[in-house]
Order: C-alpha cells, then sequence, then structure tokens
C-alpha cells in the first residue's frame, strides 16, 4: 500500500485530529496525567502575578487556565492549531489564538513566560519555532518546554506492539514529528542563548495503572484505529493489543517525559 493512502497529511488531519470521536477523551486524560508534573516544573522558576505568558499547543487549555489564575495581574496567550475545545475558557486575562505557532510572529519581548508540552516534537519547524521563542521572551523571561522521547519499537520484548510501534513511528515521521528530539532540548536552548538551564525527567510505564498507564490505553485505541482503517493492523490484532494492556504480567518502559527550562539574560 502506497504511503499516500497509509500516512498522514499533517498533525491537523492525522491520527490526533479533533475530528477524531476519542481525541476530547485523550487529551483529558493526557492532562490528569502530566498537569501536576507541569504545574511542578513550572512553579519552581518563580511565577509571577504580573507574568505575560503565552502557551504554545494549549489543547484543552488546563494549563492555560491554570495559568491564568497564577498571573491574574498580568496575561496568557494561548495558542493552539485547533482551538475548538479552548472555546469555554472565558477569562479576562486570557486570549485564544487559533492557528499555525510556525506562521505566527510576536513582538520581541512580549512574553515572560512562554510554555509548550508535548507540541515541539510535532512541529516539523521545531528548531525555527524554539528560536522564535527566545527572541519572544522579555530579559529575564524564561522558556519552559516539556516533551516526550519514545523509545523505538524495538525496545519492546512484544513482537505485535513492535508492528505497533512501528506504525506509529511511520505515521509521526509523515506529519514531520520527532519523538528522539526532546534530549536536544537544553543543549540547543543554550545555542539560543538562554542561560539557567534546567532540566527534569519522568520515566513513563504501561500496564503499572498509573495516570499514564490509563492515557496510553485511550492513545492505544486511537492509534490502532487509525492503522487498521490504513491496512498496517487488522481488527484481531488490534483487539490483541488493547487486551495486553489489562494483563497483569504485561509492563513496558514506554516513554521518558523530559522538560527543559531556560531564562533570556
Amino acid at each position: 500500500m502506497g504511503n499516500d493512502v497509509v500516512l498522514a497529511a499533517d498533525y491537523s488531519t492525522g491520527v490526533l485530529s479533533k475530528d477524531t470521536p476519542t481525541e476530547y477523551e485523550r487529551i483529558h486524560l493526557l492532562q490528569d496525567w502530566i498537569d501536576p508534573e507541569t504545574r511542578e516544573v513550572i512553579s519552581k522558576i518563580g511565577v509571577q502575578p504580573g507574568w505575560r505568558c503565552l502557551e504554545i499547543g494549549a489543547g484543552a487549555g488546563s494549563v492555560a487556565n491554570w495559568l491564568a489564575d497564577e498571573c491574574a495581574q498580568g496575561s496568557v496567550t494561548a495558542v493552539d492549531i485547533d482551538a475548538r475545545y479552548l472555546n469555554d475558557l472565558n477569562r479576562p486575562n486570557l486570549r485564544v489564538l487559533e492557528g499555525d505557532i510556525g506562521a505566527m510572529s510576536f513582538e520581541p519581548g512580549s512574553f515572560d513566560l512562554i510554555h509548550a508540552r508535548l507540541t515541539f516534537c510535532h512541529l516539523p519547524n521545531r528548531n525555527e519555532v524554539l528560536a522564535d521563542a527566545v527572541r519572544w521572551l522579555a530579559p529575564g523571561g524564561w522558556l519552559v518546554i516539556g516533551d516526550l522521547f519514545s523509545f523505538p519499537e524495538e525496545f519492546s520484548t512484544y513482537e505485535l506492539r513492535r508492528r505497533f510501534l512501528s506504525g506509529m513511528a511511520k505515521l509521526y515521521q509523515a506529519q514531520g514529528s520527532d519523538m528522539a528530539w526532546a534530549p536536544t532540548m537544553p543543549s540547543r536552548m543554550g545555542q539560543e542563548g538562554l542561560r539557567t538551564i534546567g532540566t527534569r525527567m519522568m520515566a513513563n510505564n504501561v500496564g503499572d495503572g498509573s495516570a499514564y498507564d490509563r492515557f496510553s490505553l485511550v492513545n492505544t485505541r486511537q492509534h490502532c484505529v487509525y492503522l487498521v482503517e490504513r491496512g498496517l493492523l487488522t481488527m484481531e490484532e488490534m483487539d490483541r493489543l488493547v487486551a495486553q494492556l489489562d494483563d497483569p504480567t504485561f509492563l513496558e518502559l514506554r516513554t521518558i517525559t523530559i522538560y527543559a527550562w531556560g531564562q533570556r539574560p
């Protein structure tokens, strides 16, 4: 089967499109999993009430909403390529912008905090956007990025999961994603002139009953449906993959969440 049939056109129309019936549930489970870690990381840099914040890839708005509380005397700009899940955010200090962050421009020095989570890995022009974000920071401002490093399929000890993970990798590659980019964030921040750079990492297992595991169940189903529709998996294989996640003997280290942050001098 040719790539023009199998693979996604881009992020907004692919497997993670908000037109997908389970995407709303998937994003909210993602928030349940990672919001506590995100808030802890951002809080450690010392969020101030008057800060001007930019949230890149705002999703369903949990971080933007939290920042609107933390920076009640400041402002939050929430950007997403598809902002339909942000329509209910009605805060006087929060504005929503729909569009591709790679095609947007803000004045230098516009923000005291720029945050993105699980977004840069899906931007085909991620390095250029990182450079832009540094320019958009005010002196003393912070850039905070959280992203996933996904272990390649060969790290799985299960043959069917290796095929599934290989299919996921092909989909992501076709839409310009790079699930191995995250470890380069600290050095790239330094190369762009940021200082006081810090990092934090967290291992994520599938099969341990954690919040990440609950997110992974819906995530796996959603990706499986997409792969079945394109002939990369059968329905029987999809059922086996999903059932495996409930097997008490199953456990797999799947990703590492990496946070990196730096301050503009």
